[in-house]
């Protein structure tokens, strides 16, 4: 019994790494989901106002949130398809991660 004090303190110390791994991998899969609805819904937005006449750009940067409309890449087909592509923040240090939506 006395051999066995303090494991359960190194087996905390030896997962505690891993649990915090996954907690930000589950954080990042989030936030990209997060990020594809909202190129989804800034698409939409943009090709509605292609629709109507006015410029996408603006459109699109307007629903967007501020953090994400820093970075959007907005193109206009000449079939008036509007296609957006958002930058993911990354929380871990993985390589850049992009979001691509396309609507009529």
């Amino acid at each position: 019994m006395a051999a066995e004090r303090g494991q359960a303190g190194v087996e905390l110390v030896a997962l505690l790494p891993c649990l915090l791994l996954l907690v930000a991998a589950l954080a990042q899969a989030c936030l990209f989901a997060l990020c594809a609805i909202a190129a989804e819904r800034a698409a939409s937005a943009g090709a509605r106002a292609a629709a109507r006449g006015a410029p996408p750009g603006a459109a699109v940067r307007d629903v967007l949130p501020r953090a994400l409309a820093r970075d959007v890449r907005v193109r206009v087909g000449a079939d008036g398809t509007v296609g957006v592509t958002l930058h993911v923040p990354r929380l871990l240090p993985l390589p850049s991660l992009t979001v691509d939506a396309v609507e009529r």
